[in-house]
Formats: structure tokens, sequence, C-alpha cells
């Protein structure tokens, strides 16, 4: 049997594991919690969102790779952290706002530093509200080290922007995730800040090969490492893309498609009545 060798799965969170209001359900909490090898949350959520969604777990083997690789830890363990560059950050938000657009900066302090340009008119699109902060300051006086910096905008004016940014940039600037249909993030991190980077990284230390490993996604930041693992999964909504390559397609992940798709293939005794 096929999962007899897969020794690590990692699923990505947000539209792989939540249901349509951005929430794990119990029953893929009990799943995950009763899987017989260890088990990775992999996002780009910053640690503020991340550890809430770790916190719902009861497995002691439970890894987290979150900001798209800034960070892993083990519960609350961390093991290994990959920050941009500081001495990038001011050129990298004075091109931001030059460019029309509000920088948000990631810090280390769990809060997000909004630079916003003179006569911006566009709605700001905000998540977690109380850790975003309007900042008017010079970034230099921001208070805490920077993780990574990104830009939340229209898709037409982050594709219009993306030849520009690569000449200036390189590496350490990465297309994010479309959201709603119309954004799309715009991320400068580390340049090994990247899922597909940091969980073999992972792997690596816990010596487990690529090859013996289960990933789950569904959005286009996913394909990468989806593609070096030896087991891809999709869930049944995601892009086109991402089903292509997976190994096997699981149901939509709002109908706990992850949760149905372990279950099955760990062969664990569990059931809807079980919980």
């Amino acid at each position: 049997m096929e999962a007899d060798l897969i020794e690590f799965v990692g699923s990505d969170i947000g539209g792989t594991l939540t249901d349509k209001n951005g929430e794990i359900s119990s029953r893929t909490i009990h799943v995950v919690s009763r899987l017989p090898v260890p088990f990775c949350l992999v996002s780009g959520f910053n640690r503020h969102v991340a550890f809430r969604y770790q916190d719902q777990f009861m497995s002691e083997n439970l890894y987290l790779v979150a900001q798209n690789g800034s960070f892993a830890y083990r519960n609350r363990e961390l093991l290994f952290s990959s920050l941009l560059d500081a001495s990038l950050v001011t050129d990298i938000v004075t091109f931001i706002l030059n460019a029309g657009c509000v920088a948000r900066v990631f810090c280390s302090d769990n809060n997000v530093y909004c630079f916003v340009p003179h006569g911006y008119d566009r709605k700001i699109r905000r998540w977690d509200e109380p850790i975003y902060h309007f900042f008017s300051q010079p970034v230099s006086e921001i208070p805490t080290e920077v993780i990574q910096v990104g830009i939340f905008e229209p898709v037409q004016i982050i594709q219009e922007l993306m030849e520009s940014v690569i000449a200036a940039f390189g590496e350490v600037c990465m297309e994010g995730p479309l959201l709603y249909g119309t954004h799309q993030w715009l991320e400068f991190n580390h340049p090994q800040a990247k899922k597909q980077i940091a969980f073999p990284r992972l792997l690596a230390m816990l010596g487990i090969s690529p090859e013996n490993s289960m990933y789950c996604g569904d959005n286009y930041n996913d394909l990468p490492l989806l593609q070096r693992v030896g087991y891809p999964v999709a869930v049944g909504d995601a892009v086109p893309e991402v089903r292509e390559v997976a190994w096997k397609v699981a149901s939509p992940g709002f109908d706990d498609g992850i949760a149905e798709f372990l279950a099955r293939e760990f062969n664990l005794k569990t059931g809807r009545n079980d919980e």
C-alpha cells in the first residue's frame, strides 16, 4: 500500500484545510491528530494567524512552516528562520510607494506596518485588523525586525509592475496567490523563504526524503512544492494547474476533502460518528 511509503504529510492551510469561512473543521482536526506520521501546516499566513490554526491541533508531532518559509517550527520551538535583508527594506518600500501602492511591512513583533502613498484612493484590504498599523515615520523607525514586505493590489497593477520589480529586486520578489478573482499578492522575502525551499529543508533536518512525503495544496503558490514531493495532492476546487500535477485529487477543501482523503489513504479507524 502506497501510504506505507509516506513518512511525512504537509498541507497548505487557506483553501486547502479550511472551509468557506476560513475555519478548520473538527473533522479535519480529528483526522490529522490521528495520523501515524508527522504533519506540517505550510502557509503564507503570518505567524500571528498561523499559530492560531496550529493551536487547534492535538498532535505532538506537529510542524509549521509560516510566511511562505520565513519560519519553521516544531510545535512552538523555532527550527529556523529566513528574514528579508534589512538593507533592502527602505529601497523596496520606496519602490512600492513610487508605484502608487501600499507597502505592507510584516515584522517579527507580529505586526504589519502599512506605508500609504499620497493620494491613494483604493480600498486597503486588511485581515486581523488589530495587527495592522498605518506608519508615517521613516522605514528606519520601525521598532522591530522586518520579516517580509508585501503588496496586495488589483491583478492588473501587479502584472504591470512585475518586469520592473524583477529587474530591481530579482530573487527576493515572488508572485503570491490570486484572491477574490481580482487581487494578487506580490511579496519580497529572503531568497530561502519559499515553501518549496523551506519544506524540503525541514524534511532534511528530519532525515526524510521529499519522495516519501505528501503535500496538499490548492493555489499557484503551492505548485513548486507539489512538484518536489513524491505524493502531491490537490483539493477538488484547486486551480487547474495544481490538479494537473497531482498524484491524487481529493474532494473540495471546504467539504473536509483533505480529512476524508487522509482517513482513507492511511486507513484510519475514524468516521464522522467518532467525533
